[in-house]
């Protein structure tokens, strides 16, 4: 907003200085006018480099993180939310104080407008479902289910919990990845550093010196000049190929192709299988745990699962336990279920605790997904670091064998 000083008589009779932000000088006047002043004299004030990044900065500060909440914050806010309403203080109380404890200022305006609401009739879960960028159709369907039943504290305890199981997971996997990548990242900076600055300044060094190559080192460095003319044919087609691929994908045919051979790809595949369901069963418990019935738990569970070749699968399997059908039996049918989830679903329901055995398949699919995490990253490291290692040796040899070369030639010529 545009700044403005002024220097102005006020009531008294003393001249007085100093700044207001207006949208316009007309508006500006009238602040001022209001307060009482005259003999107004007013001007623009010039925006400073500094004051234009420093504007520009909040901007973009604005634009990228204030609508955002992350899971670790819903879940301090659904932990708190839930000791204040155990407590007895009642639900309108209960969101006024977090939104003064939460660090989140998106977050905090979010709940006071949900306390307004409040005030004004509405039903919590109604109000939520206004923000969906914060509150998904699993949190929303629980405070629904917890109004109804009159039991919101618990509710909130378990959507805590069901968040910092989630917030879990994700370190987890993030933790156990991220060692692969910095190798992989500094694995592919050595390469670019050996190929693009190494191998062509031996290429002048030994163009100098006008004797023939030994076959490996010709090898290297016919691979290095190749990299070096064809790199933006490279980069182009790079660009091109993954421009092509994301407008496939934003097809829903594309997205469907893409989301049926993510379960095809060797050694991600299993991971990915197992994160997705742990996901969805961990969710599933959720709701069927606190109350809402098997069907709409699998509708509401399914909106969790972000491929969409698995939630047509699920809404195939909702229509079958509409029918009278058993869930296990539905999921059976399609090969993509692991066999261990089916037979556990199935002893479930025969036995009659289905909501424990969803519970006891999340869980045993997060162990696995920890476990196939330690397992790959355990394989990946010494992988990449023994291809670092050949990839430096073969380098190294390929470009002193000229030298050794002719040091063995000098001795030979000298004796």
């Amino acid at each position: 907003m545009p700044k403005f000083i002024y220097k102005a008589q006020n009531a008294q009779g003393l001249t007085v200085t100093g700044s207001i932000e207006a949208e316009t000088y007309d508006e500006a006047m009238g602040v001022l006018s209001l307060k009482n002043f005259s003999k107004i004299d007013i001007r623009e004030k010039k925006m400073s480099i500094f004051d234009f990044f420093l504007a520009l900065n909040d901007k973009i500060e604005k634009s990228t993180s204030s609508k955002k909440v992350k899971l670790q914050e819903l879940a301090i806010m659904s932990r708190q939310l839930a000791t204040l309403v155990d407590a007895g203080v009642s639900l309108l109380e209960a969101v006024s104080e977090v939104s003064s404890m939460v660090q989140n200022k998106y977050l905090s305006s979010v709940l006071l407008d949900i306390c307004d609401n409040i005030k004004a009739g509405q039903r919590l879960s109604t109000s939520i479902e206004k923000y969906k960028n914060v509150f998904d159709n699993t949190y929303i369907s629980m405070v629904s289910l917890g109004e109804k039943t009159g039991n919101l504290g618990k509710i909130f305890g378990d959507l805590a919990d069901y968040l910092e199981s989630n917030v879990r997971l994700t370190r987890k996997i993030k933790a156990a990845s991220s060692y692969p990548v910095f190798v992989g990242v500094f694995f592919a900076i050595v390469f670019c550093g050996i190929v693009f600055v190494l191998i062509p300044k031996f290429q002048d060094m030994f163009a100098s010196f006008g004797a023939t190559l030994p076959l490996p080192t010709m090898i290297i460095m016919n691979f290095s000049n190749f990299l070096l003319d064809k790199i933006l044919i490279i980069i182009v087609f790079v660009v091109a190929c993954f421009i092509a691929f994301k407008s496939f994908i934003k097809t829903s045919v594309g997205l469907m192709v893409w989301h049926k051979f993510l379960f095809k790809i060797p050694i991600f595949a299993p991971i990915y299988t197992k994160m997705l369901f742990a996901r969805f069963f961990h969710t599933l418990s959720a709701l069927v745990q606190s109350g809402v019935d098997i069907v709409e738990s699998i509708q509401i569970a399914s909106n969790s699962v972000a491929n969409v070749y698995i939630k047509e699968l699920l809404m195939q399997i909702k229509d079958s336990v509409v029918a009278g059908k058993f869930f296990s039996d539905s999921m059976e049918k399609y090969k993509v279920f692991p066999k261990m989830a089916v037979k556990m679903v199935s002893v479930g329901e025969k036995t009659g605790n289905l909501e424990k055995m969803f519970a006891k398949i999340s869980d045993y699919y997060n162990d696995e997904v920890d476990a196939t995490v330690a397992g790959i990253s355990s394989v990946i490291e010494p992988v990449l670091i023994i291809g670092l290692g050949l990839m430096v040796g073969i380098c190294v040899v390929a470009l002193y064998l000229p030298i050794f070369n002719m040091a063995n030639a000098m001795v030979s010529s000298s004796s």
